[in-house]
């Protein structure tokens, strides 16, 4: 149910936020029968949600695997677990949506062309072993009979079976339906200007009116440390603006969620046949805007490490490349849980792979509001980890 403007607005919950993680936390929170307004400044899916490429992650990026960072060193014994839960959810919520969101689960392979990136590949499985992944390093033969679309430069792989993709353009959408279905309310092209905490409750401004709720749940994706800031928290997150491409329909070359060892590479066959390549090249990057400009280094640089991998990519031609604004915790895990300073203020920022996490972190706040042992179960989620953090 879309809501038109009114005088003031009352409800339990307000959720800033229209994409996969706010829509999520809407669905289940009217799932529990609590009152739900979202409110977003665009439409559902129109900036990071909308923009992402769908790759279902379970294994670690390989960049964040090399990292010594005592941050990400830790924080690997969280991220691994909950994006392995967080694709379970997404396995259920393709029976529970309206419409196919063209999900499929057919392994990741994590490609390297030397010994050092093969080796390195053997530590990182070793490690998302340890952690309850079901992942495996393959060479020669047993490679060859997993993905003989791949080079003759390809060494060796790891290989996990609990990764794939889904399509964001259905699925994003197909979510928010189903929030409305169950009684949550949308109210969009409506921009929160302002936040006062009232003890209880907050006071919210925006460009449509005035609002009262009970309790707050900020799931703006990029726009978070701003959304926290009106009410005086401070949210560490940094954002990137990334690029993606998106080739012309082949027949079928591969089912796997590809990616590389080495450098930044993600690559899968969407259901119509076209082929969505990616990875983290950087695009150029305003901090005022809410997109990205395209590098055409990037595009080159992204399509030449694709077609080296599997040499079937280089005779479609590019159809589209456009921009997405991504954004990292320093630890890449999420920001969930009741601000300690700002109570009835809840923070639902996923995980680094943000598009597979989103769901899950949406459930994680509905959990938080209705289940009084949620909080020790997601501890380690909370925004007061960061020394001097002041959420």
């Amino acid at each position: 149910m879309t809501l038109r403007p009114a005088s003031t607005i009352d409800t339990d919950v307000l959720v800033v936020g229209g994409g996969v993680t706010g829509c999520a936390t809407a669905y289940y929170l009217a799932r529990e029968g609590i009152e739900t307004v979202l409110v977003d400044r665009g439409d559902v899916n129109a900036e990071g949600s909308g923009a992402n490429a769908g790759s279902l992650h379970t294994m670690l990026v390989s960049r964040f695997f090399r990292s010594e960072d005592p941050l990400w060193v830790r924080g690997r014994e969280i991220l691994i677990p909950m994006l392995r839960e967080a694709v379970d959810v997404w396995r259920e919520l393709r029976t529970e949506l309206d419409t196919d969101i063209e999900m499929k689960l057919d392994g990741g392979l994590m490609v390297a062309e030397t010994e050092d990136e093969l080796r390195l590949l053997e530590r990182k499985a070793a490690v998302e072993r340890r952690c309850g992944l079901d992942a495996h390093v393959v060479t020669g033969a047993d490679l060859s009979k997993l993905a003989p679309y791949v080079s003759d430069r390809v060494v060796g792989a790891e290989f996990c079976r609990q990764e794939g993709k889904v399509n964001p353009l259905l699925a994003t959408p197909a979510l928010a339906r189903s929030a409305g279905a169950a009684g949550a309310r949308m109210l969009l092209q409506t921009t929160v200007e302002s936040i006062a905490a009232e003890n209880p409750g907050f006071a919210v401004r925006t460009n449509r009116g005035p609002m009262r709720c009970r309790r707050l749940v900020n799931a703006a994706g990029a726009s978070a440390a701003r959304v926290a800031a009106k009410v005086g928290l401070e949210l560490p997150l940094r954002s990137y603006a990334r690029h993606m491409n998106v080739t012309e329909a082949a027949p079928p070359l591969f089912g796997h969620l590809v990616q590389h060892a080495a450098h930044l590479l993600t690559m899968k066959q969407a259901s119509a046949g076209n082929i969505v390549i990616g990875g983290g090249w950087p695009a150029g990057h305003d901090s005022s805007s809410r997109f990205g400009a395209v590098l055409r280094r990037s595009i080159a640089g992204n399509m030449g490490v694709a077609v080296a991998v599997a040499p079937g990519v280089s005779g479609l031609g590019l159809l589209r490349t456009w921009t997405g604004v991504i954004f990292l915790a320093p630890d890449g895990n999420a920001i969930i849980g009741q601000s300690t300073r700002v109570p009835g203020f809840f923070h639902a920022v996923p995980p680094n792979a943000g598009y597979t996490g989103g769901p899950l972190s949406g459930r994680i706040v509905a959990e938080l509001m209705t289940d009084r042992d949620a909080a020790r179960r997601y501890g380690s989620l909370a925004v007061d980890r960061f020394e001097g953090d002041a959420g």
